[in-house]
């Protein structure tokens, strides 16, 4: 899986902007940014968090925990079988999530596995550490990061004065082309991507 300076090699390419003349960095990691967004609604990064239970019903998770939704909270057993979702509701305090668990207060031999959806990422981009993004859906992600700067560089462009108005609507042409094929990509390949499972053996009780 590639980092930052792969993708913006290959969304400069099919901007024919090789020589950054026309492009800057900050502009084409502006155009990937908006592309994960729109790349996370559709296929967003479904993963687990362990958390032990503390004899009361309002669970802190850690400071580090980023989660776009919380769905699912199930209390774990050895046995898969006795394995039960149990009712919650998750809110923010202070910018950090909190799990209640609803009618009970589970004592700290209990533990609950929460599952969560979070945002893609790209190893180098806004201090990423590694990239989510599956090899096979790299290009399409270019393709989009292309189409996004694009639009940008059209609607700058539009308003400057000395630039003839048939420039700036080639430009938004690219973009649109490029925002079709990727919105027709992502839209064929939409669903979760998972994340590796938890390690319960190294929970110790």
């Amino acid at each position: 899986m590639s980092a930052i300076a792969t993708y913006r090699t290959a969304v400069l390419a099919l901007l024919d902007d090789v020589s950054k003349t026309r492009y800057t960095d900050a502009q084409v990691d502006q155009g990937i940014r908006l592309a994960l967004m729109e790349y996370t609604r559709a296929k967003p990064v479904i993963a687990s968090y362990i958390v032990s239970c503390d004899g009361t019903e309002d669970l802190e998770m850690p400071a580090d925990f980023s989660a776009a939704f919380i769905t699912n909270v199930e209390l774990w057993n050895a046995t898969p079988d006795l394995i039960e979702a149990i009712p919650f509701y998750a809110y923010k305090r202070d910018f950090q999530w909190i799990i209640h668990t609803v009618g009970i207060a589970y004592s700290a031999s209990y533990v609950l596995v929460v599952t969560y959806s979070s945002s893609h990422y790209i190893d180098g981009l806004d201090s990423g550490a590694g990239t989510s993004i599956p090899d096979e859906d790299e290009q399409v992600l270019e393709i989009g990061a292309a189409g996004f700067a694009a639009l940008s560089r059209s609607s700058s462009r539009a308003e400057t004065i000395n630039m003839q108005p048939a420039v700036s609507a080639q430009v938004a042409k690219v973009a649109d082309n490029y925002l079709a094929q990727f919105r027709a990509a992502i839209g064929s390949r939409s669903g979760a991507w998972f994340a590796d499972p938890p390690m319960m053996q190294d929970i110790e009780y």
